[in-house]
C-alpha cells in the first residue's frame, strides 16, 4: 500500500512541475493563447498541490496504522511468550514437588 502512496506522491510532484512550467512559459510570452496557458497552469498547480497534501495525509495515516498494528502484535506476542514461560516454569516446579513425594 505504501508503494501506491509513493507513486501518487511522485506523480503529484511531476504534475506540479508541469503546471509551473506551463504557467511560467505562458507568463513570459505574449500573444494568442498565453492567458489560457496561465489559467490552465494555475489550475494544474492548485489541483496537484491539493493532491499532494491528500497523498501525504493518507500516507501518514496508513503509516501510523501499520506502526500501531505492528506494535500491538509485538506486545501481544511478548505477553503470550511471558505467559507461556510462566506456565512452563510453574509446570516444572509442580513436577519437581510431585517427584519428591
Amino acid at each position: 500500500m505504501m508503494f501506491l502512496i509513493h507513486a501518487a506522491f511522485a506523480l503529484g510532484l511531476l504534475s506540479l512541475a508541469a503546471g509551473a512550467a506551463l504557467y511560467i512559459f505562458a507568463s513570459r510570452h505574449t500573444g494568442a493563447g498565453t492567458s489560457l496557458g496561465r489559467v490552465v497552469g494555475f489550475i494544474v498547480m492548485v489541483v496537484s498541490t491539493l493532491s499532494l497534501l491528500c497523498s501525504f495525509y493518507l500516507g501518514v495515516m496508513i503509516w501510523k496504522e501499520i506502526y500501531y498494528v505492528n506494535m500491538a502484535q509485538m506486545h501481544n506476542a511478548q505477553m503470550q511468550n511471558a505467559s507461556m514461560t510462566k506456565e512452563m516454569n510453574g509446570a516444572n516446579t509442580t513436577k519437581a514437588h510431585t517427584h519428591k513425594k
